[in-house]
């Protein structure tokens, strides 16, 4: 197998070191993280060769090489094909310039990283605010990891309203693709909140109804193909069509119930549910008290808020503990 050096140069040494040494210990053994401090050290080899650093020592290689395969470390937050934002927690730096590092050379991302997309399912039987607030909450703590992608699949979440967001393309354009059979670019409906990118849940829940078990497994597949998401959190709050496929997937499910007898009844019955749907697959299904809610107003300041709460370390809790099977 071809042997893929990535050469990183333009910052300070102990920044590269850094950096490096924590490439390094997220790559395979084919692939390998080099620092050069001069464009004079660079050599003439080419071949297999990404060239990873700040636009002046980027702007240098390509006067020297002009077919070279390069991606700049941007001080700007804006991205693109070749321009990813430097200041960023090092696994979500990682992810991003991995997506465009294997494209450059058609590597696959098993084989480069090594790695598999996670996914965690948070359902609810009653207590269906929790579910919204518990699963972005989840998806924001796991964005500060590596690259999340947030579905939420219930009814009338509250999402729109609760942080004011603008309405654009959501997951309704998505169904209309899946049920056409037509070709499933998710791309345009990705959008950004905070530490998550998001799709934004349709605006009839019917849809979500609509939806086939041919079509959930389509959905499915268009995520996993997202290489540049480590993790992806769904919030299930609706029995639809296919959820078993998505149970299935899950490697965590979380489910969140409220207090008292009916309640009791109701998780006992979803729990079945759940059950059934995974049949001989022993996923943990991991029983959560849905923690209360504080008081507030409509915009991302409630994201925050609910971090430094209660419900914020009752989240994060949930996902450092140890899995029991």
């Amino acid at each position: 197998m071809q042997e893929h050096v990535i050469v990183l140069g333009g910052f300070e040494s102990a920044y590269m070191k850094k950096l490096a040494l924590y490439f390094n210990s997220r790559l395979d053994d084919h692939t390998r993280v080099e620092i050069i401090r001069e464009l004079r050290d660079c050599g003439a080899q080419d071949t297999g060769m990404a060239w990873i650093g700040s636009e002046d020592f980027i702007r240098g290689i390509r006067s020297m090489k002009e077919d070279s395969s390069c991606i700049v470390l941007a001080e700007e937050t804006s991205e693109d094909a070749d321009h990813v934002f430097r200041y960023q927690p090092c696994e979500r730096l990682y992810q991003k310039v991995m997506v465009r590092y294997r494209q450059m050379f058609g590597i696959s991302a098993v084989s480069a990283v090594g790695t598999k997309q996670e996914w965690i399912v948070i359902t609810a039987d009653t207590a269906m605010d929790s579910l919204l607030a518990f699963s972005v909450i989840g998806a924001q703590i796991l964005g500060e990891r590596a690259g999340v992608l947030y579905l939420n699949l219930s009814e009338c979440s509250g999402m729109e309203e609760a942080f004011l967001l603008e309405r654009g393309m959501d997951l309704a354009d998505v169904a209309a693709a899946l049920q056409k059979e037509d070709e499933v670019c998710l791309d345009g409906c990705i959008r950004r909140l905070e530490q998550m990118d998001y799709i934004m849940p349709p605006v009839n829940p019917m849809i979500l109804h609509e939806l086939r078990e041919r079509e959930v497994r389509r959905l499915i597949q268009a995520v996993q193909q997202k290489e540049d998401y480590a993790y992806v959190v769904v919030a299930l709050g609706s029995c639809c069509c296919g959820c078993e496929l998505i149970f299935r997937t899950a490697a965590r499910i979380f489910h969140l119930s409220g207090k008292g007898y009916l309640s009791d009844c109701s998780r006992k019955e979803r729990y079945q549910f759940i059950r059934l749907c995974l049949g001989k697959q022993e996923t943990p299904v991991e029983q959560v008290d849905a923690p209360p809610l504080p008081p507030g107003q409509g915009g991302v300041h409630l994201i925050h808020e609910w971090q430094e709460g209660m419900i914020g370390r009752a989240v994060r809790n949930c996902l450092d503990r140890e899995v029991n099977m």
